[in-house]
């Protein structure tokens, strides 16, 4: 899955940040990721929710994932 089809899944709300050598995408998933966990595996952000729902999206490039607060942030390197 990628980050459109898992942020459209729910009408989830998301955002996109620019910079020079990265690309943030923050998504706001409240209370259902609470306790949750986020794992790097290459190019697969794997995503555990306090419950039982796991999620792996194709992130090409991705340097880093973390949820904090209810808030998935995945930082995806960018070419110079």
């Amino acid at each position: 899955m990628n980050i459109q089809d898992f942020t459209a899944e729910d009408e989830r709300f998301v955002r996109q940040y620019s910079y020079d050598d990265a690309r943030v995408v923050a998504v706001d998933l409240a209370d259902e990721f609470v306790g949750g966990s986020v794992d790097v595996i290459g190019d697969t952000v794997v995503v555990v929710g306090g419950g039982t729902e796991q999620y792996e999206l194709d992130v090409p490039g991705v340097s880093q994932a973390f949820i904090r607060n209810g808030v998935l942030t995945i930082e995806v390197e960018v070419d110079a």
